[in-house]
């Protein structure tokens, strides 16, 4: 084992291991940890929508529940706690895991360190729109005193724990990262502009995110038809991702005739779409620490994006784009017209993004995690983590 650490069974536990920046993040924890000599296993509550097959290959056991409703996830709290007697340290990844992951680990007595990744509280809802806020602060205010740790991916989420009940001496802030390395090999891998029928002497804005009504995609659509009027040249908008704002940003595309719009749905070569754009963009009103902006910063692809949850430390931190007022769209549409209006301010950002993507650098960021469990299996003070 390197670093000094003591190699460890660890339980990681997410609600459904899907597309989305929580669960990408886990992914590349679970690498991570299973690279540096623990014995990782995943176990996804809901199930799995993308692929595990790597994880596997990496050594990574990976357990799928598929327990949808609350009822079979009460059902399966035992099954939960049976896996996590098996680990010494058992790892929460966002709602709902954080509380049927914790009741099981609570159970079979082992210590359990969560990870918060809200966008902020007003936008978690349930499916038929009411908010789970109270329900969030309650279970956080009942179980944090069986809890060893909470990590916060943004510095902004600690006021948030703080005022629902968790100690602030039991959270630490460990920023969200990416395989910087291999996403740059994979980039130099494709798609080109020519496959995806994009002239090479388009501007290219990328948005990646789900379609939710928070990641203002119909921003982005908006933005590009204003700036092909404005500017008089040939903006293209690529979409990346899937959710339920899909088909009604669809529609308002087919509306204003936008065949300039290219609708992608889930990718598996991001890192390479990162590359051919000129921008990407990230109009939300509520995030964490969203993974696409770090992902555009490892491949060096300038960002505009809405000063939202930890968007805007990331920016000036890395010096890697412009950040806005949410809601602004007027500002928002200026930001993205002086960035393709200036080759040389977008080479500077793009090269200032490269520089800074190590201190992104998902290696770091495990390490982070590993001083945590490993405190946690001893039952020492929580760290000050050290990730150089």
């Amino acid at each position: 084992m390197t670093r000094g650490l003591a190699a460890r069974r660890i339980l990681l536990v997410i609600n459904a291991l899907g597309r989305a920046g929580a669960e990408t993040q886990l992914y590349h924890l679970a690498e991570g940890l299973s690279e540096a000599g623990h014995a990782v296993t995943l176990l996804a509550i809901a199930g799995a929508e993308r692929e595990t097959r790597s994880l596997e290959e990496s050594g990574i056991e990976v357990v799928t529940l598929d327990a949808g409703s609350r009822p079979e996830k009460l059902a399966k709290t035992f099954e939960i706690a049976r896996y996590a007697r098996r680990a010494d340290v058992v790892h929460c990844t966002g709602w709902d895991a954080t509380l049927w992951g914790r009741i099981g680990a609570i159970m079979a007595r082992r210590p359990v360190v969560i990870t918060e990744h809200t966008p902020g509280r007003s936008l978690q809802v349930k499916r038929n729109g009411a908010s789970r806020e109270r329900i969030i602060a309650l279970h956080n205010r009942l179980l944090d005193r069986g809890t060893y740790a909470t990590i916060a991916v943004g510095a902004w989420q600690i006021d948030l724990l703080v005022g629902e009940g968790v100690r602030r001496e039991s959270i630490v802030h460990i920023p969200n990262a990416v395989p910087v390395a291999t996403l740059r090999q994979k980039a130099q891998l494709g798609p080109t502009r020519e496959t995806l029928g994009i002239p090479a002497e388009s501007f290219v804005v990328i948005q990646i995110a789900r379609f939710f009504s928070q990641k203002g995609q119909m921003t982005t659509l908006r933005t590009v038809s204003r700036l092909r009027e404005e500017q008089g040249g040939d903006v293209r908008a690529v979409f990346v991702g899937k959710g339920p704002e899909e088909d009604s940003i669809r529609r308002e595309a087919t509306r204003i005739g936008a065949d300039w719009a290219m609708f992608l749905g889930g990718r598996n070569d991001v890192p390479g779409l990162l590359r051919l754009a000129d921008l990407c963009v990230l109009p939300s009103t509520g995030e964490g620490l969203p993974m696409s902006l770090i992902e555009a910063v490892a491949i060096g692809t300038p960002i505009v994006a809405t000063d939202v949850g930890d968007v805007r430390w990331l920016v000036e931190t890395t010096g890697s784009g412009i950040c806005v007022p949410p809601g602004d769209d007027r500002e928002f549409t200026e930001a993205c017209c002086r960035l393709l209006a200036d080759p040389a301010l977008r080479g500077r950002l793009s090269a200032a993004a490269a520089r800074a993507a190590r201190d992104f650098d998902a290696p770091k960021m495990t390490r982070g995690y590993e001083q945590v469990f490993d405190a946690a299996v001893e039952s020492s003070p929580l760290p000050l983590v050290l990730t150089e």
